[in-house]
């Protein structure tokens, strides 16, 4: 299967010869899911959540070179590269979470792999969309350490940016409501 680009541990592939829907695959930490071009529906398989969205959010900057792509492999012409997702930072700052602790209804004692420690204050967060359900304390805290993203996620997928917590941590600031 042709790789077309990666990016973050992403890999994007398409076979020749594919029928059905115009689509896509993405690859990342062992696990794929085949994606629609067109509605970026995933078809088949799984990503982690945070993955998902960059797949997603990396498709929709080039959805008609997916398109050209899929035409050429249909005809078995050579599929050309895309461009990757940009950096938002450099792979040196992303700093990892390794250890985490719930420590109120909305405080966590968040461990990360340079050493650096603090808590992380949600109470004052107005929560809306896909972390309105963290406003039930019970809720927030069935917060888990995923070790493969190296972040904090809750059980409907919601996660935050390891490096977001980080800088959160480093201020000693208060996150902003979400």
């Amino acid at each position: 299967m042709p790789r077309i680009s990666s990016f973050y541990g992403i890999v994007i592939a398409m076979y020749y010869r594919e029928h059905g829907r115009p689509h896509f695959h993405a690859r990342y930490a062992g696990q794929e899911a085949t994606l629609v071009i067109e509605t970026l529906e995933v078809l088949a398989g799984s990503l982690p959540a945070r993955a998902l969205r960059l797949v997603r959010e990396w498709a929709t900057a080039h959805s008609a070179e997916l398109e050209a792509n899929w035409e050429r492999a249909r005809r078995d012409a050579p599929l050309e590269p895309i461009a990757p997702l940009p950096s938002m930072v450099l792979v040196s700052e992303l700093i990892h979470v390794t250890d985490l602790a719930v420590i109120g209804d909305h405080r966590l004692r968040l461990i990360f792999e340079d050493g650096a420690q603090g808590e992380v204050d949600f109470s004052h967060w107005t929560w809306r969309g896909v972390f309105e359900p963290l406003g039930d304390p019970a809720y927030f805290q069935q917060v888990r350490l995923d070790a493969e993203l190296g972040t904090i996620v809750w059980p409907n997928g919601a996660d935050i940016a390891p490096e977001t917590l980080h800088a959160w941590v480093l201020n000693g600031r208060e996150p902003a409501a979400a």
